[in-house]
């Protein structure tokens, strides 16, 4: 399927899971992330340290909040990048870099509950966030007790429960024209459902959505449902589709490329949370469940 690189999208900077011929940047390898109740042992002993008590659990939301406050009392803020955060010898080890987006603060605090442990790709995953910083990244061990950080530099390989980048490259990989649907539908009726659901299609946008500025737009597929024709006998497939309030029948479906402008409208989307993000694992299976399909089609 050709050679790619597939990385967390933890970070405003460039494409997460791209071709790896295209990217010169490297990231920080899993560590296991230890827990000791509801959280992660760093996040409690930060939380004990400026005297919160954690003996009941804290919501994500709330630990957000806290550290914000802490960010301000401490004016962590940097100097000139008033959304940028200034880590100290406290956050550093919490969230793994010398700097972060203030806005992004909750996503990063996610691998650090133990309610979102994912089977056994529950590691902590460090990437960069400076883009000018080109030199080999490091894997830091901190001890609780002394914060004493030792570095080794290591090859990445990012875990499962990461989430992909909502890039053309990715996208593309997933994507399926109207032509394609209809030959799936006809020609392997009894594995559509499998190959069809989380694959993305592209559509005519709303009208009445003066929020949409793209004449069409990328909507994942979430489900299938069956409506009945004129003729009361015969059933169409619909198309059950995120962030569209209808059903969507297949000959609505573009038999032409998404644009770059799409593309990003989608990765909008997911970062307004109006959309789940897929996660590494997720888009891969999908890619694996595809790559024949797609392949085969281009090629005629």
């Amino acid at each position: 399927m050709g050679g790619f690189v597939w990385m967390e999208e933890f970070t405003d900077g460039p494409p997460l899971f791209a071709p790896a011929s295209s990217s010169k940047r490297k990231a920080r390898t899993p560590r296991k992330q230890e827990f000791a109740g509801w959280g992660s042992t760093l996040l409690i002993e930060f939380l004990q340290y400026i005297g919160t008590a954690t003996t009941n659990k804290i919501s994500q939301r709330d630990v957000t909040a806290i550290i914000n406050k802490y960010v301000k009392d401490h004016n962590l803020l940097h100097p000139t990048k008033k959304k940028r955060v200034l880590c100290d010898e406290w956050l550093l080890p919490l969230f793994g870099r010398k700097t972060i987006n203030r806005i992004r603060i909750y996503d990063l605090l996610e691998p650090h509950f133990a309610e979102n442990k994912v089977g056994s790709d529950d590691d902590f995953f460090d990437t960069t966030d400076d883009d000018e910083d080109n030199n080999a990244y490091h894997r830091q061990k901190c001890s609780a007790s002394d914060r004493k950080c030792h570095s080794k530099e290591k090859v990445f390989e990012a875990p499962k429960s990461c989430f992909a980048a909502i890039v053309p490259d990715n996208i593309k990989l997933v994507y399926l024209k109207r032509i394609l649907v209809q030959d799936l539908v006809k020609n392997n009726p009894e594995t559509f459902e499998s190959k069809i659901v989380g694959s993305f299609v592209r559509i005519k946008s709303d009208p009445n959505d003066y929020l949409q500025k793209n004449s069409h737009m990328l909507v994942q597929v979430t489900g299938l449902a069956q409506s009945s024709r004129p003729n009361g006998i015969d059933t169409e497939i619909l198309l059950e589709v995120s962030n569209y309030m209808k059903d969507v029948c297949i000959s609505m479906l573009s038999d032409d490329n998404f644009s770059k402008e799409e593309c990003e409208d989608l990765n909008q989307r997911v970062r307004d949370g109006s959309l789940k993000r897929p996660t590494i694992v997720e888009l891969e299976e999908k890619v694996q469940a595809l790559h024949e399909d797609i392949t085969k089609h281009v090629g005629t």
